[in-house]
């Protein structure tokens, strides 16, 4: 009896497993919308299957995370770039107006270092009100120059 039990505590555990495991696969791809570690917004580079930026603005600060393409958005892509120029242009405006230089911040923990490195940022106060904007750049990405386009607060999606 006891070993008939344990049969079917072992066969219900597989079984809560692997429908937590499909629910968690199902939701992070879920009508197309990819997760975001750090609750930003991503933008695409180039295309979502190639990687993206994930942005957030707190306070006077933005802080940016390259992360991968696709429904990889919890994985980290280091650039070997010290710093990034954004070339701003606010919502209504037909040029840019603001740069904003945005630094490297390796992550010590994950053996990051500058020249290869994951995470960004960069501080103006006109950040505090800026509500929308576009900003562009070119970076290193993935071993090849390419556009970076930051559509904020919705992110961009080219695709």
């Amino acid at each position: 009896m006891f070993k008939k039990l344990t049969e079917k505590l072992v066969i219900a555990a597989v079984l809560m497993f692997g429908l937590t495991t499909t629910m968690t696969a199902a939701e992070n791809t879920k009508e197309g919308v990819h997760k975001t570690i750090h609750h930003g917004c991503l933008n695409a580079i180039g295309s979502c299957e190639n990687g993206h930026a994930e942005v957030i603005i707190d306070g006077n600060t933005m802080k940016l995370w390259f992360v991968g393409g696709g429904t990889d958005t919890d994985k980290a892509i280091r650039i070997g770039d010290n710093e990034i120029t954004l070339t701003v242009t606010f919502e209504g405006q037909k040029t840019a107006t603001q740069k904003l230089v945005l630094v490297a911040k390796p992550d010590e923990l994950a053996e990051e270092k500058l020249g290869d490195c994951s995470s960004f940022e960069g501080s103006a106060e006109w950040l505090k009100n800026a509500g929308k904007f576009v900003a562009v750049a070119t970076i290193k990405f993935k071993g090849k120059s390419q556009t970076l386009r930051i559509e904020y607060p919705n992110g961009y999606d080219p695709d």
